[in-house]
């Protein structure tokens, strides 16, 4: 039977956004100036701190307290929105200890995460549990979001876009593509799928386990990463491909693949060219416009996404929340 979801992302002044620290704890406190943006510009936020890990300092506090605080989040009538504060480590600590069984109970009213890097470990495992969709995106512990991004939204179009979902009054949103011809496939085609994707390294670390979908088919993958070798790259890919994942994969979209290694500039042809070798006929795409960088367009988890060409020869990804439907049978 395939699931079905609709998404909502709605706020107002009797809702708010929660932030949580998920995963790792920026040595700069870069949160506070942000929060008081949120505050200016009338967005109501909800963050509670947790003492940090005294044994475990990869992370911003044991993964019990941040796990128990992500389930009060998403349980609670107070925020629509959930706000990673940043990446790092950690995330996937955390998907042992939620109560499944409770959020399942509860997944008519889901919540929507945001959140990019070590986030991706969240957002694949509330797709495969809850058929809950999210949002890859920026998070505000980080330096990708700047400071003045809220109150100055010329700055910060990536953020300003992001807000606007987070508020309802867009439901969807789209990035520029560049077709990566292998010779192998049919060249640029009119794409329709699902869409799902986030850090290549943390989703491949998921296979094998119940936080990972086992069937792609009929999605539109994308992936980033940040400090990956061009050849841990190649062996992820060949994981996916070895795991039958990439079996009726409709295209595959490789987002901004920066800290290549020594001498090996970030985003260099050679590696895309690579991988989209290594799908077959499967057409592969690269965009630079998500991913360990600014602006990191958002792309909608499990949203309904329509690659297209103009007769110009650009080519675009759009995607919308409409009603998205989870590819993988159940």
């Amino acid at each position: 039977m395939t699931k079905k979801h609709i998404a909502t992302i709605t706020t107002s002044p009797t809702t708010a956004i929660r932030i949580i620290r998920t995963s790792s704890r920026e040595q700069q406190d870069l949160l506070p100036a942000k929060l008081k943006e949120f505050e200016r510009q009338g967005i109501r936020v909800i963050f509670n701190d947790l003492p940090p890990d005294p044994e475990w300092a990869y992370v911003a506090a044991p993964a019990e307290l941040r796990a128990k605080l992500l389930t009060t989040a998403l349980l609670e009538n107070e925020s629509t929105v959930v706000l990673c504060a940043r990446g790092g480590y950690g995330a996937s600590d955390l998907l042992p200890l939620m109560p499944w069984d409770l959020l399942i109970k509860n997944a008519a009213h889901p919540k929507i995460l945001v959140g990019f890097s070590d986030s991706s470990a969240l957002h694949s495992a509330l797709w495969q549990q809850l058929s809950w969709s999210g949002i890859h995106g920026p998070m505000p512990a980080t330096s990708l979001w700047p400071e003045g991004a809220i109150d100055n939204p010329s700055n910060a179009p990536d953020i300003t876009r992001l807000l606007d979902l987070i508020r309802g009054t867009i439901r969807g949103s789209s990035i520029n593509l560049e077709y990566t011809s292998n010779g192998a496939s049919p060249g640029p085609v009119e794409v329709d799928g699902w869409l799902f994707g986030g850090c290549f390294s943390v989703l491949t670390n998921l296979i094998g386990t119940p936080y990972l979908p086992s069937s792609f088919h009929g999605a539109i993958l994308f992936f980033e990463d940040i400090g990956e070798h061009p050849a841990r790259l190649a062996r992820f890919l060949n994981q996916w491909q070895q795991a039958g994942l990439l079996d009726g994969v409709r295209a595959i979209v490789w987002g901004t693949l920066t800290q290549l290694g020594q001498n090996i500039p970030d985003c260099a042809d050679f590696v895309y060219s690579e991988l989209a070798k290594r799908v077959g006929t499967t057409p592969s795409y690269r965009s630079r416009d998500f991913g360990h960088v600014a602006p990191n367009w958002p792309l909608g988890i499990g949203a309904r996404a329509h690659i297209s060409h103009s007769r110009k020869g650009a080519v675009k990804l759009e995607w919308n929340f409409g009603q998205t439907s989870k590819g993988a049978e159940s």
